[in-house]
């Protein structure tokens, strides 16, 4: 009889043990359980190590969403408690802002395309009063973001040369009734949070 109740004793343990692997192993795969921390939709992305990405123009972009790490960081920081347009608009900033480190004598071409987030920003501070729910009281990038962008002596020389190649142009603001259209992301989802 003891033989019985050691072995089934022994079973009861590794069916227990089994159990409890399963659980955590069932745990670690819920999403939200890896400790990440997500502002407006957005995973934070590990802070990257400075020299490695101030060695290149284009930096560490972990995630692959066209916006360097610790320009996100920056963002989703900066911008956790204010209405999530704020972070939509910059992060598009932030992706365009790109095309001046890849190539930065390309600027006449990439102006129009860079310019975007700030029509689209100014659609919601200039021109949304009386269009929309949302209307953004204030700058959403200033000195300190650009020392985040162009933190670099490498960086800086890039947006000289981009421009440098702008000198001279003629450049027109659209109207406000263009502005929205310039927003690359869904506008109508924010325009219905309260």
């Amino acid at each position: 009889m003891s033989i019985v109740k050691t072995v089934l004793g022994m079973l009861l343990s590794i069916m227990l043990i089994s159990a409890n692997a399963d659980e955590n192993k069932e745990q670690s795969h819920i999403p939200g359980n890896n400790n990440a921390i997500v502002i407006h939709g957005y995973t934070l992305p590990p802070a990257p190590d400075p020299a490695i990405n101030n060695a290149t123009l284009l930096g560490i972009d972990s995630n692959n969403n066209g916006v360097r790490d610790d320009v996100e960081i920056w963002i989703l920081k900066k911008y956790k408690d204010k209405h999530p347009i704020y972070t939509e608009i910059a992060m598009q900033d932030a992706r365009n802002i790109k095309k001046v480190f890849e190539d930065p004598n390309n600027a006449v071409e990439d102006f129009s395309a860079i310019l975007s987030a700030g029509h689209c920003a100014s659609y919601y501070r200039v021109c949304s009063e009386n269009n929309s729910s949302i209307h953004i009281k204030s700058d959403l990038v200033g000195r300190s973001y650009e020392k985040i962008v162009f933190n670099t002596e490498a960086r800086k020389e890039a947006y000289a040369q981009f421009s440098s190649h702008l000198s001279g142009g003629t450049y027109t603001m659209p109207w406000c009734s263009e502005l929205k259209e310039f927003c690359d992301f869904n506008t109508t989802k924010f325009e219905q949070l309260p």
